[in-house]
């Protein structure tokens, strides 16, 4: 195998190790309230899912600057594809889950333990989905063209943007996303340096006339040809 191929190959099980759900962190999280009072569970998951979760931002932040840096633009959309694939795996998947428990947007975090993994992993999927969608917004949309990956995708935005218990910064992220996504009208000052139509191109520069040389009239002193001699003696 090429050492080029050994590396997407390495990206791609990178990525799908942070699409993946931890079972052990999360029943770590579930040992580590039962010690905690009844009343005091919903607030001490959270602040565990807030610390877990920004730690996953980091990696995936790492995996999409490792999607970025492939120069082969095809090599990148094959990637890109598997990627996106099995985070619309987690998020489907997720979405039933939910669905099924009765979980309704803009609820407080579920104490249950089998309805916090479904939340948070379309959390961090959404989130990841979101910084794939910002940095490489034109081969991105291309996969979310009007079909069933788009209508997951929608869902688990509108559902992370009612999340009441998400940091402010995660929420303006997803706003980015999306404007980028023109699910809501863009902001006058929103602007992606990341899309291909805000590129910076050589511009140009109109070609400055250049002034025609004036030959100066030198004025003669005594010459020494005979002609002028002779005049002037």
């Amino acid at each position: 195998m090429a050492v080029h191929s050994k590396k997407l190959w390495f990206i791609l099980l990178y990525c799908a190790a942070i699409v993946r759900t931890d079972e052990t962190v999360t029943s770590q999280q579930a040992s580590e309230s039962v010690s905690v009072r009844q009343e005091d569970i919903n607030t001490n998951t959270v602040a565990l899912f807030e610390r877990l979760f920004q730690l996953k931002r980091s990696e995936q932040k790492d995996a999409v600057q490792r999607i970025l840096a492939i120069k082969s633009v095809e090599k990148q959309n094959k990637l890109l594809k598997l990627v996106i694939t099995k985070i619309m795996e987690v998020l489907l998947q997720s979405r039933v889950n939910l669905e099924s428990s009765g979980y309704l947007p803009g609820s407080g975090f579920p104490i249950t333990e089998s309805l916090r993994d479904a939340l948070s992993s379309m959390i961090e999927n959404t989130a990841f989905m979101g910084d794939l969608v910002l940095y490489l917004p034109d081969a991105t949309k291309a996969f979310l063209k009007d079909n069933e990956w788009n209508t997951i995708f929608k869902w688990s935005l509108s559902l992370c943007q009612e999340a009441v218990f998400l940091s402010n910064n995660t929420k303006k992220m997803l706003h980015l996303v999306a404007q980028e996504l023109n699910l809501i009208e863009r902001e006058p000052g929103y602007f992606n340096p990341y899309a291909a139509a805000n590129q910076r191109k050589p511009v140009d520069l109109p070609e400055i006339p250049q002034k025609k040389k004036v030959k100066k009239k030198i004025s003669k002193g005594p010459s020494l040809s005979g002609a002028r001699l002779k005049s002037e003696l």
